[in-house]
């Protein structure tokens, strides 16, 4: 995997813009409640890059959905947690305050760009419906503007692509559009949610590469969203670990790599090739067995619990308190001081019997 970065780049590593505190985002469904985000705490700098990691279904688009005030209510609802963007309460702002904050000093970049666009209407319409909204530019200069931020996301001969359709625009393209239109304004903070999952390698690539360097030149805030850790590894700064609407461990990008201590993490780590450990065909993948739970039940302990080799009964009546070690690296797991005494041999087998043991169950 790609050497993480070092720090942050901004000259202020500790000037933070975004802090999520006890953040809980519900749903109600014919089942009850839906737990989707339980709790959820973090802290995003200034030109930082933080990544955000798990499964599917662990709550990580949800989080950033519901601080943007983006979560259909009903059946959705906050049902506490506060969300200070640059001091302010994003969860208290007036739905006015909020249409004005997103897509200027707070931009998205969704999922799936062959859907993100609208098809029956041109680029240029598009991009330059942001501006309308968010500046007093004449029409001139919001057309400028809108070609020259099309040619600083690298597509070629952008006069001319303008004023052209989505459908005329590879993948690679659409989600380049994508890119270009969350930064018109120049934004303090870039959310991208799983920006590469609809893109060939080639292309993943020259995106990834596209964030960061526009990091480096505007130094926007970017907290990237995905499962990819391969991803995250080479660009984030930090990450955060999330499992069923909770975070499990956070910590520098290097820290969490290099010596991973909660067992989901362990798990997340030792189901994907690692290239830094002799080769992916030296290296035996070890699947975490079994299913996410039920987020619709309450669960008083570990969410993790029922798939962990190291659970013991205290794992199952309580949420752990977080273990904090170096700079920044907190693990919510009641046995991750053992854990990480541990050699990863010893890790790796406790995870073999584990999923054996399932196994065996099923």
């Amino acid at each position: 995997m790609a050497k993480a970065p070092e720090t942050a780049r901004a000259a202020g590593t500790d000037d933070v813009i975004l802090e999520i505190d006890a953040l809980k985002c519900y749903f109600k469904v014919d089942d009850g409640v839906v737990r989707a985000v339980d709790g959820v705490s973090f802290k995003l700098r200034r030109g930082e890059i933080l990544g955000v990691v798990g499964e599917s279904g662990s709550g990580k688009s949800v989080t950033q959905l519901a601080m943007m005030g983006l979560i259909p209510m009903p059946p959705g609802y906050i049902a506490g947690g506060k969300a200070l963007f640059e001091g302010r309460d994003l969860l208290q702002m007036r739905p006015e305050e909020l249409r004005k904050m997103r897509g200027n000093k707070i931009s998205m970049i969704f999922q799936d760009p062959m859907s993100s666009l609208n098809p029956f209407l041109r680029i240029s319409r598009q991009l330059e419906e942001v501006l309308e909204i968010h500046t007093s530019l004449p029409k001139a200069e919001r057309e400028a503007r809108c070609i020259e931020m099309l040619q600083k996301v690298g597509i070629p001969d952008p006069a001319r692509r303008y004023r052209q359709y989505p459908h005329q625009f590879s993948g690679g393209m659409r989600q380049r559009v994508m890119i270009a239109m969350a930064l018109l304004c120049n934004p303090t903070m870039l959310i991208a949610d799983e920006p590469t999952t609809a893109l060939d390698v080639t292309i993943q690539a020259q995106i990834l590469e596209l964030i960061r360097a526009l990091r480096d030149d505007f130094g926007t805030s970017v907290i990237m969203i995905t499962h990819d850790l391969g991803v995250v590894a080479g660009m984030s700064d930090r990450i955060i670990v999330m499992y069923a609407g909770r975070v499990m461990e956070r910590g520098r990008t290097r820290d969490l790599f290099k010596e991973p201590s909660h067992p989901y993490t362990i798990g997340l780590l030792r189901s994907v090739p690692r290239l830094d450990e002799g080769g992916a065909h030296t290296t035996r993948l070890i699947p975490i067995p079994g299913l996410p739970p039920n987020t619709a039940q309450e669960l008083p302990g570990c969410p993790f619990a029922a798939r962990c080799p190291f659970t013991e009964a205290r794992c199952r009546e309580a949420f752990p308190e977080p273990r904090s070690y170096a700079e920044g690296h907190e693990v919510f797991c009641w046995r991750a001081d053992e854990i990480r005494a541990m050699p990863n041999d010893d890790r790796a087998e406790a995870a073999v019997r584990k999923a054996e043991e399932m196994s065996r169950a099923s």
